[in-house]
């Protein structure tokens, strides 16, 4: 039970934040930058960034953690707005 809910969990969490990285990107670089693919492979020699014929693009990784300090960002926000 703990591995089915471990699995949710953590897709579910994924999912979020990459779906936020890959929307924030974009919009804060004004179309400079873009997110990785979800399901695409990050070329050889390639860790964090790369360009390409579109631009920028972020790693997977990279466009989760975006995401990730985009959510912190608003429960700290929340906190502080809520606590005053």
């Amino acid at each position: 039970m703990d591995f089915i809910l471990e699995f949710f969990f953590e897709i579910l969490f994924q999912v979020i934040l990459y779906g936020t990285g890959r929307v924030l990107i974009p919009a804060l670089t004004l179309g400079i930058m873009r997110g990785e693919g979800f399901k695409s492979k990050t070329p050889a020699g390639k860790s964090y960034y790369w360009r390409d014929s579109k631009g920028l693009v972020l790693s997977t990784n990279v466009t989760i953690f975006i995401g990730l300090l985009f959510w912190v960002g608003v429960a700290i926000a929340a906190v502080v707005y809520f606590n005053r």
